[in-house]
């Protein structure tokens, strides 16, 4: 039987009756509903650990369709700036359904403003994966760094071309390998709050409805439980209309810290995925990614890393992290420090680690197997043949004397 893992409401303006889903392989879809074209609605998220039945009566079925995601983190985005929060349904590079429903708003909907025209739910569920290491992990294209710099267009040679043969089987995962699709109920997210408080209401004989009145939360029997609905008055800053970044808000006032509310929202996403894509006692800890494509690595994404760690107690790791296909690569005598290399998964950013010109620092934890032979498997896949390299290296020198003859000529 198919279990709800989490879920999250959001609202989104809507422009032109037309939005889509961010980190999809998705057309733009339009609401069923014809004749508005700029609204509000209310959307609820689902992400299922498999096919769900059909939703209660007051849901009407609108579409359904079928995806590739790219870091199994969808978002909401109408045509111009408008974007809902970050939602994580799963592993990245698999193939995924998705159900929309249709019904009429109703109170507490969204973020319960009372504008909302439409109210949405889209329940999202993992059909298998499809990773490929040809199609989802090829490396960058090769090209000289002179002639990049001058942001010349590259010759066919120049390109990564695909292997003519693969070496290595591509790894197939099942659903119950992936921490984002196994359900933790006392994870540290609403859902897993939820949990342990219905279970200890049940402990006490009250209900939960109770439980949070004896909390001083204003809410009757039977009333949905939401973060809005359970989130006592107190507990609130009160300054967004959005309870998900009002609520992250006073959490960081209490730690002094007033970021924006463009970044309030990315924080209070990437915090709450970071914990979904983790159990409970799973360790966590930072690493530097240098480099093109350093600015943004998407939550979910295995990737090798590198750093220079203390080589000062006897081989010890120092945060006991970055242990899966570890290699020692370097030494440096002088300051008793090995540089190493290892897997990990990316959880979010460091917001508590600057980074220096092309390095950006990330909370990562160390990769599961299945993740890890996504990322041995590409590293195999696109090994380098050496004759390749040299002769792409004289290609590259060419036209990189070329190309600095051309502008000496220019300035005489």
């Amino acid at each position: 039987m198919a279990q709800l893992l989490r879920r999250l409401d959001d609202e989104v303006y809507v422009e032109y009756n037309t939005f889509g889903l961010d980190g999809t392989d998705l057309p733009g879809w339009s609401s069923p509903t014809d004749e508005i074209y700029h609204f509000v609605a209310a959307v609820r998220l689902e992400a299922w650990d498999a096919e769900p039945g059909p939703a209660d009566a007051s849901w009407t079925p609108a579409d359904s369709a079928t995806f590739i995601a790219e870091s199994g983190v969808v978002a909401i985005i109408s045509m111009m700036d408008g974007k809902g929060h970050d939602f994580l349904i799963g592993p990245p590079h698999f193939e995924y359904g998705v159900h929309m429903y249709l019904r009429e708003p109703e109170p507490g909907d969204g973020h319960a403003t009372g504008e909302c025209d439409e109210t949405w739910l889209l329940r999202f569920w993992p059909i298998r994966d499809v990773f490929d290491p040809i199609t989802h992990a090829a490396p960058f294209s090769y090209i000289a760094r002179g002639v990049l710099y001058y942001s010349i267009d590259l010759e066919p040679e120049q390109l990564v071309q695909p292997p003519a043969r693969r070496e290595v089987p591509v790894p197939v995962s099942a659903v119950a390998d992936w921490a984002s699709l196994r359900p933790d109920p006392d994870l540290d997210t609403f859902d897993g709050w939820l949990r342990r408080l219905s279970r200890r209401a049940e402990d006490r004989g009250v209900t939960v409805h109770e439980s949070l009145r004896e909390a001083g939360v204003d809410i009757e029997d039977g009333a949905e439980l939401t973060l809005a609905s359970c989130t006592p008055p107190r507990a609130r800053a009160g300054r967004f209309k959005d309870p998900l970044i009002d609520l992250y808000y006073a959490e960081r006032a209490r730690r002094g810290s007033f970021p924006g509310e463009d970044r309030l929202r990315e924080y209070a996403d990437g915090e709450r995925i970071a914990k979904e894509l983790c159990h409970r006692d799973t360790r966590t800890f930072s690493v530097p990614v240098e480099g093109r494509g350093a600015l943004y690595v998407p939550p979910g994404v295995s990737r090798r890393v590198w750093r220079w760690e203390n080589d000062i107690l006897g081989g010890e790791l120092m945060d006991g992290g970055l242990t899966v296909d570890r290699q020692v690569l370097a030494r440096n005598p002088w300051t008793r420090q090995v540089l190493v290399s290892g897997i990990v998964t990316v959880l979010r950013q460091d917001h508590d680690r600057r980074g220096c010109g092309d390095t950006v620092w990330y909370v990562v934890r160390d990769a599961e197997p299945h993740e890890a032979a996504r990322v041995l498997c590409a590293e195999a896949t696109w090994e380098e043949d050496p004759d390749q390299r040299r002769a792409l290296d004289e290609v590259a020198k060419e036209k990189l004397i070329d190309l600095q003859a051309t502008y000496r000529s220019r300035d005489v």
